[in-house]
């Protein structure tokens, strides 16, 4: 089970997968310039690829393709935090919505860190009770609310 936790809605939500034929999430040519992948698949559904690349121009190249969301691994993925920040960095000028998947509801300082660097939110592998996930989403909130730290960086307080 994995906990998805976004920075705007603070709450935690068990994510579940469909597999789709590549042909129909990518449609064709000619119809990806005039409506997003969301429009051609489903008006419920959003769409997003994994990138375990640790390269920011293959993020930048998936996030610009149409898909709702791109989730970062930084679990399994070679994506350290330099390169999270670069990862993030040439991405934030795309719609996508930017998630980073972290170690788990212990990786205080992975979940900290992705969201100072300005990730739309984060993905919590791991969280097999209330207590995973009352941890994970202490460490997305400010005191008194949770335990994050304060940090300023460009990214996220300009948000």
């Amino acid at each position: 089970m994995a906990a998805m936790i976004g920075r705007s809605a603070n709450t935690g939500i068990v994510l579940a997968s469909k597999h789709l034929p590549i042909n129909r999430a990518i449609g064709s040519t000619s119809s990806y310039r005039s409506r997003s992948l969301r429009c051609r698949c489903a008006a419920s559904a959003s769409y997003g690829l994994f990138v375990v690349s640790a390269s920011p121009a293959a993020a930048e190249a998936v996030a610009v393709s149409g898909v709702d969301w791109i989730c970062i691994d930084a679990q399994h993925g070679a994506v350290g935090y330099e390169t999270l920040n670069q990862m993030l960095g040439t991405t934030s000028h795309t719609k996508a919505k930017r998630i980073v998947r972290v170690g788990g509801p212990q990786d205080r300082f992975g979940i900290q860190q992705a969201l100072d660097l300005g990730a739309d939110g984060v993905m919590v592998p791991l969280v097999n009770n209330l207590t995973d996930a009352e941890e994970a989403v202490s460490y997305c909130l400010y005191p008194p609310e949770g335990q994050r730290s304060v940090a300023y960086p460009i990214r996220s307080a300009t948000e």
